[in-house]
């Protein structure tokens, strides 16, 4: 970054909290009048660290010159119109503030914040509504047949294969739990998949509304692992989390 452009936050050693933003010419103006010198702290935005103006060989000859040697009359406090100045109500910029404002997170840079780090919010929360949604059905599906699945009694469940899908789930709910987003294309599938498989069923039983909670949980597994906008992610994720729970309490009671 180019000197001209950069802004410059800076601190003596002794002071907790940094002043600031200067141009070069108005940092300039302070190294002319004394308050601020080689020894003077200025925030390096490229390392994240504070650094002492004499480190930085092109910020010390821009500010103290060989030839600003020569000056035999300093300018009076009179002439000279202080910067940084605080005022009633007014507090000095910390370097949290900074660091805050770099994040976007700040009322001045709120609307300014990187997208990219809202999308990855929303994918992370998408993540979790998933592992939710395939942890629920996965209950919902192999707790009410576990007897038959402990004593491996295949002619019954393959006529309530409902256990099977709960398998499938669970072991793809392992693989998110662990962090593993490159089964997202098999999560989607599971969910289209277990949709059209145990929806079929209900529809074809005559259960409407568990045919509902069956496509509200296939849309929501599908859709949480798509959107990576936070209001979408939120929309599939509770609609995917409410059928499941729907689902389960109704294979728990009945």
């Amino acid at each position: 970054m180019s000197l001209n452009t950069q802004e410059f936050y800076i601190r003596k050693a002794h002071e907790a909290d940094a002043r600031g933003p200067f141009s070069l010419e108005q940092l300039s103006s302070l190294a002319e009048n004394g308050q601020a010198d080689p020894d003077t702290y200025y925030y390096e935005a490229t390392t994240e660290t504070w650094t002492l103006i004499s480190a930085n060989s092109s910020l010390m000859e821009a500010l103290f010159p060989a030839k600003r040697s020569l000056r035999v009359k300093a300018k009076t406090a009179a002439q000279v119109t202080t910067l940084n100045t605080m005022v009633q109500n007014e507090r000095a910029i910390t370097v949290n503030d900074m660091l805050l404002a770099a994040e976007g997170r700040t009322e001045d840079t709120r609307d300014k914040a990187d997208p990219a780090e809202a999308q990855a919010r929303a994918a992370g929360i998408g993540l979790y509504a998933a592992l939710a949604i395939l942890i629920v059905t996965s209950a919902a599906y192999i707790l009410p047949g576990i007897d038959l699945l402990l004593a491996a009694d295949w002619p019954a469940l393959l006529r309530a294969p409902l256990p099977f899908f709960g398998i499938i789930n669970l072991a793809l709910a392992i693989c998110l739990g662990l962090g593993a987003v490159g089964a997202y294309p098999a999560v989607r599938f599971a969910a289209m998949l277990g949709f059209g498989f145990t929806g079929t069923i209900f529809y074809l039983q005559g259960q409407s509304s568990l045919f509902g909670m069956s496509a509200a949980i296939g849309a929501g597994l599908y859709f949480s692992t798509v959107f990576v906008n936070l209001p979408g992610v939120l929309f599939a994720g509770l609609g995917g989390l409410g059928g499941a729970v729907a689902l389960a309490y109704h294979l728990f009671t009945t």
